[in-house]
């Protein structure tokens, strides 16, 4: 849905340090969508692009926070929402300002947090 439109709406952004809240966002578009909906001001599809693109924008920061406190030039990103076009294309982006890399894995190792990160783990622990 956040694909098909790209008129932006404003959305509460809280970062602070490394730590993100969503909860603003979500009660703020709650509250908002009825009426920007049926006055024709926005679409459906316009209110899942500026949630999806709000929130990709705190994570791409938040990532390149932890990048520069770890000295780290590498980004994997991995789970469910892992496998998000628009957030690969964020976090590449980012990423060639930083003169970092980027390893996004394909579906198959997107789909369950839980397994992944566990084999993640496990890589870190064993390799």
């Amino acid at each position: 849905m956040a694909e098909k439109d790209k008129k932006f709406l404003h959305l509460p952004y809280t970062v602070k340090g490394m730590d993100v809240s969503f909860s603003g966002i979500l009660s703020n578009i709650e509250k908002q969508a009825p009426h920007l909906i049926s006055s024709k001001q926005y679409t459906p599809e316009d209110l899942c692009y500026s949630l999806q693109e709000t929130i990709f924008a705190m994570l791409v920061e938040i990532t390149e926070r932890a990048m520069s406190h770890c000295g780290s030039q590498e980004v994997l990103i991995v789970g469910g929402v892992g496998c998000n076009l628009r957030l690969q294309e964020m976090m590449n982006i980012m990423c060639e300002e930083k003169g970092a890399k980027l390893y996004a894995t394909d579906e198959r190792f997107c789909i369950d947090n839980g397994a992944t990160l566990y084999c993640c783990v496990l890589a870190m622990v064993f390799l």
